[in-house]
C-alpha cells in the first residue's frame, strides 16, 4: 500500500536562493522572504528619508556617514528582525497583509467572507457587532 506524504510541510518552507548563476554561487544561502522585505523597506526609507538625510550630510559630513549606514542598513535590518518575530495571528507579516487585502478585495466586491468556517454576514462590521453585543456573565450557583 502507497504511503500519503503530506506536502504542506514542504512547501512552507522558505525559498533559499544559495546560486547566481550556473558558475557563481553565494558563501550563505539568503532567505527569499526577508531578503524582500529588506530590498522593500530600503526604497521606503530612501524615498522618505534621503532629503532630511542628504541635509544632514551637508551640514555634518561625519556624522552624516554614519546616519547614512543606519538609516539604509540599520532600519531595514530592524524592521526585517522584527517581521521575523511579529505574527499577527499566527501567521507571518506577509501572509497577514495578504489576507488583509483578500479580505477588503472580497469586501468590494460583495463576496462571501469566511471567518473561523463560520460566514459573516454583509455590515458585520459596520454594524460593529464586537463593541456592541452585550455580554453577560452569571455566576453558577454551586451544588453543596
Amino acid at each position: 500500500m502507497a504511503e500519503v506524504y503530506n506536502y504542506q510541510k514542504a512547501l512552507k518552507q522558505d525559498i533559499v536562493i544559495r546560486k547566481i548563476s550556473e558558475d557563481k554561487s553565494l558563501p550563505v544561502g539568503i532567505s527569499l522572504k526577508p531578503a524582500v522585505i529588506f530590498i522593500a523597506s530600503f526604497i521606503v526609507i530612501y524615498f522618505i528619508l534621503h532629503e532630511p538625510l542628504q541635509a544632514f550630510y551637508r551640514a555634518n559630513s561625519d556624522l552624516g556617514k554614519l546616519v547614512y549606514v543606519c538609516a539604509y542598513i540599520g532600519i531595514p535590518i530592524g524592521i526585517v528582525s522584527l517581521s521575523n518575530r511579529v505574527k499577527p495571528d499566527g501567521l507571518g507579516l506577509v501572509q497577514y497583509a495578504i489576507s488583509i487585502a483578500t479580505f477588503g478585495v472580497k469586501k468590494i466586491l460583495s463576496r462571501t467572507v469566511y471567518y473561523h468556517d463560520r460566514v459573516l454576514p454583509n455590515g458585520y462590521f459596520e454594524a460593529s457587532h464586537m463593541a456592541d453585543t452585550p455580554i453577560i456573565i452569571q455566576k453558577s450557583k454551586s451544588h453543596d
